[in-house]
């Protein structure tokens, strides 16, 4: 046997400082994060025929698991049709093609367990030594992700494949997570993060949740609650983890008559939440489990033997995939295939989103649900409005184009619009979105240029995070900042834990305002779930973007609505889910490590113990902590990581801020269509970048909404300063001294595309 250190030439180096304010501030590589180096472990000395024999293995597993989940279908173990369990599977909604690549994720999983087993093989070989075995001569070959042959191309595949040319899945729709960290499973291959090092069982994620969160009304005293929507509606273009299903897609149960299913009925992916026996919702009840059911195992992107991984089933890019769907059946079902417009349906003259009549329709079987590029629309409504409001910009830039253009055909309008789309949502995020989330920023009005970004309403003291990793766009100019080997792909924890940081963020209830700022509808959260048909009364559309530029979001911290943790999902029933709950069981099942050692990779000092933590949280948050947890290496990160303090002026407390700011470092150096990017074939001219760094989410709205006329020029902000008139955006609004009346929202002038291609 041979001992062996798997060397990674891209290790955090262990004495990188830090400046205890920002995190994470000195990484290597233009702030993304680097894997440490493995630990030392002893690799097995495994024959080919060993390995070989180990899938034959699997195989069989797999023959008789297919057989034992037709055995649940048949025997009506499948979720409750219109419980909370059965609307949150909806929303984990899975193609075939996901399905199938699952299943062939599974024969790896099977196999690689199967070595674990056979040769009793520790966690840490589980984890580190089985990856440096090929399963490319095995009966199980098949599992290895097909390559192509990439050549450039001036637009984006609707997939992400061949974004980058050297390794053409990275970021492609159902291609695993990445990993910063290796997974801490139990077995070191497959079982969730379940016990603590010294064996005891992690606390229940039910009680984590009810013990460490409650429900406070705090609103943020600055930000509007489209400051949440925006952070959803990127992360359902950013990722979409598909889970476990049955025979026929149905939906696993792990739950019954209030308790777990019983050992011979449970499916092996079965993770069930346990409710504890005074629970302030569930007790009376009589529920004492809750249904989780595991995520669907990714294919192992490098074709060799070791641990479960997760998949993306919508595109790694920011790249609008939930407009335009993230593979091109998606992209044709919602294409209208004339003048490069997106379907619509018309209602009294405006256009809605089409109808998907086959997911849900309202009491009385008039209104149906939405259709999409992403099929979580109608999760809730103002994520509605978001996709509304995005499909109706794709197609006034389609029509403008076919002004400017009367002989380009439906794809070229279609693709250079989606072009332009794009980049706007590219713009919008990193020039209004990420300064908020990432850094402090003096909120101090100074002169507005309209031909420069908005970031110039700011002073430039405090923007070090976004500044010295480049994250801020240019005033001018390309970028220049591609780098192809940088794969730009999800990270595991940003998808997981870090990038759920919005859900402190949820007001309980969803306001609609008309133009005079009367509340015209007030509806709590979970009556809202899976159905949007407000939308289809008149004036609603309005109605619900004021509603996102007026009310307020709720602040950062450990307080969550109990809309949330009490009734996700609920319907008309009793009890819901808790949001909480699952995102820590789901981190769990993915294997995430704990908080302290997110702490480490990211440069930040690890806790030795409890109280090293008190510069970062308060002593309540701690003393919940201790009551809950063993060990300050025990804690789950999402908990502990929503505890921490915001950094001065910012959103987000620093071990967010690292995971957060490393995962848009990647969508912005890894993406060779980034709208800022040079020397591509999809670059923009200098003329249309300039043109795209005018764009504001407070434009966009204006264009597409029906009747608003007033909105303040940074949507994200309470309207305390100033309200910008809404003028046609073909005029060339100059805006003036913010503070005044006539102040106008400067826009995107598509004559700069009149002579493109």
């Amino acid at each position: 046997m041979a001992s062996l250190v798997l060397t990674d030439s891209s290790q955090l180096t262990s004495d990188s400082q830090h400046l205890g304010v920002v995190a994470g501030l000195d990484r290597p590589n233009n702030g993304v994060l680097r894997t440490p180096i493995p630990p030392p472990v002893v690799i097995p000395p495994l024959t080919p025929q060993q390995l070989n024999n180990a899938a034959s293995l699997a195989l069989e597993r797999i023959r008789q698991l297919e057989q034992f989940v037709s055995a649940l279908f048949a025997n009506n173990v499948v979720v409750q049709s219109g419980s909370p369990a059965a609307w949150h599977q909806e929303f984990f909604q899975s193609t075939n093609a996901t399905l199938e690549q699952g299943a062939l994720a599974q024969k790896n999983v099977e196999a690689s367990l199967s070595l674990l087993n056979q040769f009793n093989l520790t966690a840490d070989q589980g984890t580190f030594a089985l990856p440096t075995f090929s399963i490319l001569n095995t009966v199980i070959a098949d599992t290895c992700p097909p390559s192509a042959n990439c050549q450039p191309t001036r637009y984006r595949s609707a997939d992400g494949a061949c974004n980058n040319l050297l390794h053409d899945r990275w970021g492609k729709t159902g291609s695993a997570l990445q990993r910063i960290l290796p997974p801490k499973y139990g077995d070191g291959v497959n079982t969730p993060r379940s016990t603590a090092n010294n064996g005891e069982l992690l606390p229940s994620a039910r009680v984590v949740s009810v013990q460490f969160t409650t429900d406070a009304d705090i609103p943020h005293e600055n930000y509007t609650l489209l400051l949440m929507q925006w952070g959803q509606f990127l992360d359902h273009d950013l990722t979409h983890t598909p889970i476990s299903r049955g025979q026929s897609g149905s939906g696993l149960s792990c739950c019954r008559n209030g308790d777990v299913v019983s050992q011979e009925l449970r499916h092996p992916d079965c993770f069930p939440i346990i409710l504890p026996k005074d629970d302030h919702i569930f007790a009376k009840l009589g529920e004492h489990c809750m249904e989780f059911v595991r995520s669907l195992p990714a294919p192992r992107p490098e074709c060799n033997f070791g641990p479960r991984e997760q998949m993306n089933q919508v595109s790694g890019y920011l790249d609008g995939s939930n407009i335009y769907g993230s593979t091109r059946g998606g992209q044709r079902e919602i294409r209208e295939f004339t003048g490069g417009r997106l379907k619509v349906q018309n209602v009294r003259g405006k256009s809605l989103l089409p109808q998907n009549e086959d997911e849900c329709v309202d009491d009385t079987q008039t209104f149906a649900c939405f259709k999409a590029g992403d099929s979580r629309v109608n999760e809730q409504v103002d994520l509605a409005v978001m996709h509304t409001l995005w499909m109706r910009e794709h197609n006034r830039v389609a029509t403008q184009l076919a002004i400017l253009h009367p002989n380009w055909e439906d794809e070229t309008l279609f693709q250079e619009a989606r072009r332009i789309v794009v980049g706007e949502i590219q713009h919008i995020t990193y020039n209004e979105f990420l300064p908020l989330i990432l850094e402090s920023l003096d909120k101090r009005f100074s002169r507005i240029n309209p031909h420069k970004m908005y970031s110039i309403l700011y002073l430039p003291s405090g923007r070090d995070y976004m500044d010295r990793f480049d994250l801020t766009p240019k005033e001018s100019g390309y970028s220049r900042l591609y780098d192809d080997t940088l794969n730009a792909g999800i990270t595991n924890v940003f998808s997981t834990a870090a990038f759920r940081f919005g859900h402190t963020l949820v007001q309980g209830h969803i306001k609609a305002f008309s133009r005079f700022g009367s509340v015209r509808d007030s509806v709590m959260m979970h009556k809202s779930h899976f159905s949007p048909f407000a939308l289809y009364k008149e004036g609603a559309f309005d109605d619900y973007l004021r509603g996102l530029s007026t009310q307020t979001c709720q602040r950062f911290d450990r307080f969550f609505s109990s809309e949330l943790t009490d009734h996700l999902f609920q319907g008309d029933l009793d009890f819901g889910l808790d949001l909480v709950a699952l995102n820590i069981q789901r981190a769990r099942d993915h294997g995430l490590p704990p908080y302290n050692d997110w702490r480490e990779v990211c440069g930040l000092p690890r806790a030795s113990s409890w109280d090293s933590l008190l510069d970062v949280m308060d002593p309540k948050s701690l003393d919940s902590l201790k009551s809950l947890y063993g060990s300050v290496d025990e804690v789950d990160l999402f908990v502990a990581a929503v505890a921490e303090k915001p950094l001065e002026g910012a959103l987000l407390g620093q071990t967010f801020v690292c995971l957060v700011g490393d995962q848009f470092s990647r969508l912005r150096r890894g993406d060779r269509f980034f709208y800022e990017e040079s020397d591509q074939q999809s670059s923009f001219t200098p003329a249309q970048l300039e043109q795209l760094r005018k764009s504001s989410l407070a434009r966009v709205m204006c264009d597409n909404s029906d009747d608003i006329v007033v909105m303040q020029p940074l949507a994200f902000f309470q309207a305390s300063y100033v309200l910008v008139q809404h003028e046609s955006s073909e005029l060339d609004n100059t805006a003036t001294e913010a503070g005044k009346d006539n102040l106008s929202l400067t826009v995107i002038q598509t004559r700069w595309w009149k002579h493109d291609i």
